[in-house]
């Protein structure tokens, strides 16, 4: 694996990154009273607030545990960067499908484009990228001038969660100078570097696509070495370990396994069409389980007609990592269409001589290894049945109008969120919006507690047919710079969530779990990961993505924000009466609409064609 010492070569600002700051207990305290405050009754809060006083007081249970902390983040520059790791994904038993691997969705080419072209492209901007990363030239990512933890980009390439019986592990090869090419239940080794060392050319990389398709596509009504193997990775963690475990006792399954897991990432070479968004975003999430590697930190996914999806990890980095390299990657490939469409678009030729041609690997597969597959195909496609996605491509207006109107993009939007579950609910509910503690060393993320006193009163100011629009408008700019003080309380460090959870696995260590964790106002506010609204914001992008809902009864809302139109994604379980993605989508485009008409009518903002 890549440690500080790489990173800290690559991006020498990381020397100077502070330590994760470990908030004061009264301070976590108070925040958490607040953020549970509107998501109670009266009576309920009182015996809330009596929880966390005793939790609190001198001599407490939560003093025992923060001395603890205190002990830890003495001697780690980041107090929680291994416990994290560990308890929100290495010792998670579920599926990676779905439950923890996220999708991503590539803007369109905008003109005719064969499979070939595109995957030579993706794989040549992707290569481009990582040459940056590795000679330290990757944009330093900053917050307001302020450079920001660049670790997670060296753990993207070459990494893999490997299953284990009761925890995975991580294990990188980024020296790696291969991928995985999957297509049709088949994998192939694709060699990414000439035997010189030199990354191959964009044409070169058209003519290693175009063997792999001939081949695999020429061994259809071949089936003894084409079981779908990465079907197993969709699977629990326990069921895959033990699983690989056997299959490593065959010395060929032993081979193939090293190569899939080494690869510097995957690439997936879909059949299908998808028409639209919403059918790119479908296949990429869902799909059919059997041409992903879901413990590879991510697969790029090109489809029969050029378009371009993805299906990403979340262990070792956070899905913004990966947005950013893509991000670079797009930067590459536009700049490939503008200056060498020719070459872009060119029929490849054959392989010139001294290239590697691609490698497809050999398993042994007896009959309770198929047994597993068949088992674990049926599985998946019952878990991705469930999943109600819905794309929505938002052209009212963008971040441009909201701007406009002296609003931050991301609050508005999170007001918006806020207005739409209620009108379809009648409540408000505990709302996780993902932050960045980036600022920190090796940070990752916390919670932005959206649900505020402030946001339930906007809500209700909306919902009232006898508030004026001055007095909405009022209501709405209050919850919107409550919740800039939220942001920038997880923004320095002082959020409460990754400090309630160090609390609670120190609690778990000593073995007793105070009062605090198991009242009700804690699983109601979103902890343990109970937030029934989980959103994240993905930033001014034209590639969006989405991920599954946190809850049974929740739903995952993503988004991304252009001058003048916005992608969202909503998912929800369809097993799950009370929620459904096709409402909720029309709450959300009627909430946005709403309330820039509220703020065109206050006359603070240009009118729009709304």
């Amino acid at each position: 694996m890549i440690h500080g010492g790489v990173s800290d070569r690559l991006f020498p600002s990381q020397l100077d990154l502070p330590p994760l700051p470990l908030p004061a207990l009264h301070d976590t305290c108070e925040r958490y009273l607040d953020s549970v405050r509107p998501l109670l009754s009266a009576e309920e809060y009182k015996h809330t607030e009596a929880v966390v006083a005793d939790f609190a007081r001198e001599g407490g249970d939560g003093c025992a545990l923060q001395l603890v902390l205190e002990e830890k983040a003495d001697t780690e520059r980041n107090w929680m960067e291994e416990w994290w790791e560990q308890a929100a994904y290495l010792r998670t038993r579920t599926t990676m499908a779905v439950h923890i691997n996220w999708f991503g969705v590539l803007p369109e080419w905008g003109f005719s484009i064969s499979n070939v072209q595109a995957a030579a492209a993706v794989l040549h901007g992707i290569m481009q990228t990582r040459a940056m990363l590795e000679e330290g030239k990757l944009p330093l990512e900053t917050l307001k001038g302020n450079p920001l933890d660049m670790h997670q980009f060296t753990r993207v390439f070459g990494m893999t969660r490997v299953p284990g019986e009761g925890c995975d592990s991580l294990e990188q090869k980024a020296a790696s100078r291969h991928c995985a090419v999957l297509r049709r239940g088949q994998i192939f080794e694709v060699k990414l570097y000439a035997t010189d060392g030199e990354a191959h050319d964009l044409r070169t990389l058209q003519s290693l696509i175009s063997e792999v398709l001939a081949v695999a596509d020429d061994n259809l009504f071949e089936q003894a070495d084409d079981a779908p193997v990465s079907v197993l990775t969709s699977t629990d963690r326990d069921r895959w370990a033990a699983e690989r475990a056997r299959m490593r006792e065959s010395s060929t399954n032993k081979a193939s396994l090293q190569v899939v897991e080494e690869a510097l990432f995957c690439l997936k070479l879909d059949t299908a069409a998808p028409a639209s968004k919403q059918e790119v975003a479908q296949l990429s999430l869902l799909g059919d389980g059997r041409d992903v590697w879901y413990d590879k930190s991510f697969n790029a996914i090109v489809f029969a007609n050029g378009r371009v999806g993805l299906n990403a990890e979340h262990t070792p980095v956070d899905a913004m990592t990966i947005v950013s390299l893509f991000s670079q990657a797009l930067k590459t490939m536009a700049s490939q269409v503008a200056n060498d469409r020719p070459t872009l678009l060119a029929e490849p030729l054959p392989l010139r001589a001294g290239v590697v041609s691609p490698r497809k690997l050999k398993w042994e597969v007896d009959a309770p290894l198929r047994r597993a597959i068949e088992l674990a195909s049926a599985d998946v496609a019952k878990l991705t049945s469930n999943v109600h996605l819905r794309v929505l491509a938002f052209a009212h207006f963008g971040k441009g109008l909201i701007k406009g109107a002296k609003l931050h993009p991301d609050f508005f939007i999170q007001m918006a969120l806020q207005l739409a579950y209620f009108r379809l609910h009648g409540k408000c509910v505990a709302t996780y919006e993902t932050g960045t503690a980036r600022a920190f060393f090796h940070g990752r993320t916390d919670t932005v507690r959206t649900v505020t006193e402030d946001s339930v009163a906007f809500v209700r100011e909306m919902c009232d047919l006898t508030s004026s629009p001055q007095s909405r408008l009022a209501a709405l700019r209050i919850a919107c710079a409550t919740h800039f003080a939220q942001l920038q309380r997880v923004l320095s460090g002082q959020g409460c969530d990754r400090h309630l959870l160090g609390l609670y696995i120190a609690a778990l260590m000593r073995g007793e779990v105070p009062a605090i964790f198991t009242d009700k106002a804690y699983t109601a506010s979103g902890g343990g990961g109970n937030y029934k609204l989980s959103t994240s914001n993905v930033g001014y992008t034209a590639m969006f993505g989405g991920f599954s809902p946190m809850t049974p009864d929740g739903y995952g809302v993503c988004y991304a924000m252009l001058e003048g139109r916005m992608n969202f994604s909503v998912t929800s379980w369809r097993d799950c009466e009370q929620t459904n993605s096709d409402a909720m989508v029309e709450s959300i485009t009627w909430s946005l609409i709403e309330m820039m008409r509220l703020c065109n009518d206050a006359s603070t903002a240009p009118s729009s064609k709304l």
